[in-house]
Parts: structure tokens; C-alpha cells; sequence
């Protein structure tokens, strides 16, 4: 009975791995609804995929933005910090990119975006492993 419980617990937690979701966090910025998603769920070091979907207080899709992702990490002892930026390419509805994280560890992120001569931007944090 033992070794049925522990095969069941070993299937179930290596089927969560297997299927674990992407990596997502909806955010504001200013007006506009912002949907991040990451490829990765933890990211890990080295290019993950990210992929923005940026909608008006009405629910609509825009897709008259230049969006970026700026990406850091604060300096630590003997480490300068780190500050990276991406532009994202417009794809159907969907701004895609990529970040390459060069070590593990917490990281910034700011998702900016740039429409009709104004910027706005969220904020948030990933844990790269």
C-alpha cells in the first residue's frame, strides 16, 4: 500500500512539472490593461519568450504601440548592476520578444509602452532560476 501511495504522489508531483502554466501577471499601466506571459515558469538563465497583450479600458486590443521591455538587476558586492532593454514586434495582437537572463536571481522588469506621443509603464518582479 505504501509504494502505491508514494508512486502516486511521485506521478502526480512529476505530471505538475510537465504541465506547469507559463509564467503570467496582469498588470496597469495607467489606462491600458497589460497581460505579460513568459514562456518559462520559473525563468530560468538564457532566453526566455515574452509576450504582451496590451487592451484599452474598453477591452480593445492595441496594437498602435511600440512596447519594450527594460529588465535589471540592482549592483550587488563585487557585481556592477545590470540593465538591459528588448523591443517587442507586433504579432497578430501580441507584442513577442525575448529577455536573456544572465544569472539567477530576483529581476526587474518594467513593461513600457509608447502610443500617440505618450508613455506609460507597470512593474514587476521575476525570480530566475
Amino acid at each position: 500500500m505504501k509504494k502505491m501511495a508514494v508512486f502516486t504522489l511521485i506521478f502526480l508531483l512529476s505530471a505538475g512539472i510537465v504541465w506547469a502554466k507559463d509564467y503570467q501577471i496582469q498588470k496597469k499601466a495607467g489606462d491600458l490593461n497589460v497581460s505579460v506571459r513568459m514562456d518559462r515558469n520559473p525563468a530560468v538563465m538564457g532566453d526566455n519568450g515574452i509576450f504582451v497583450t496590451v487592451k484599452n479600458s474598453a477591452g480593445q486590443e492595441v496594437t498602435d504601440a511600440e512596447v519594450r521591455v527594460e529588465y535589471s538587476m540592482p549592483a550587488m558586492p563585487g557585481m556592477p548592476p545590470m540593465n538591459y532593454k528588448t523591443v517587442l514586434a507586433l504579432k497578430k495582437d501580441t507584442y513577442e520578444g525575448s529577455v536573456d537572463f544572465s544569472m539567477a536571481g530576483p529581476w526587474n522588469m518594467a513593461v513600457k509602452i509608447a502610443r500617440g506621443g505618450k508613455t506609460v509603464s507597470t512593474k514587476f518582479s521575476v525570480d530566475v532560476q
